[in-house]
């Protein structure tokens, strides 16, 4: 039997993927904060089945996870949203556990701090970033 892919989804793993779904027998987590990002028709279903079939699950990072995020960040945390913080919050706790997980995500300051973190990502419909950017980063996605 395969083994379940765990994902952690950011916002562009449904806005810049028309192609995107839900696969059972995957898990696939995010954050209220990035679930309140799905707010076109396309990506808000989608999520709101993937919820209710509990394909999708919504975990919020505790809020020290939070708060060493925003530390870890220095440099980029003007280009970092609300949900883009609790993201990686919630990917630094699956690092903790040892849990095996890839982020979903096209936005390459986010990529920036998960590379910084040894956390795996991968981009939806761009290019994941090349080497790791000291300080700064576009904001893509």
């Amino acid at each position: 039997m395969p083994k379940k892919k765990v994902f952690i989804l950011d916002s562009p793993a449904l806005f810049n993927n028309e192609n995107f779904s839900f696969e059972p027998g995957n898990l696939y987590f995010t954050t209220s904060e990035v679930f309140a990002e799905w707010r076109d028709m396309r990506s808000r279903m989608l999520a709101e089945n993937a919820f209710s079939q509990g394909l999708l699950s919504i975990q919020d990072p505790c809020g020290i996870s939070v708060e060493k995020t925003i530390a870890k960040s220095s440099g980029l945390s003007r280009c970092l949203s609300r949900a883009d913080i609790s993201l990686i919050a919630l990917a630094s706790e699956f690092l903790a556990r040892g849990q095996g997980f890839i982020v979903l995500t096209d936005d390459y300051a986010v990529q920036n701090i998960l590379s910084r973190m040894g956390a795996p990502f991968r981009g939806v419909a761009h290019r994941e970033i090349k080497s790791r950017k000291a300080g700064a980063a576009g904001k893509q996605g």
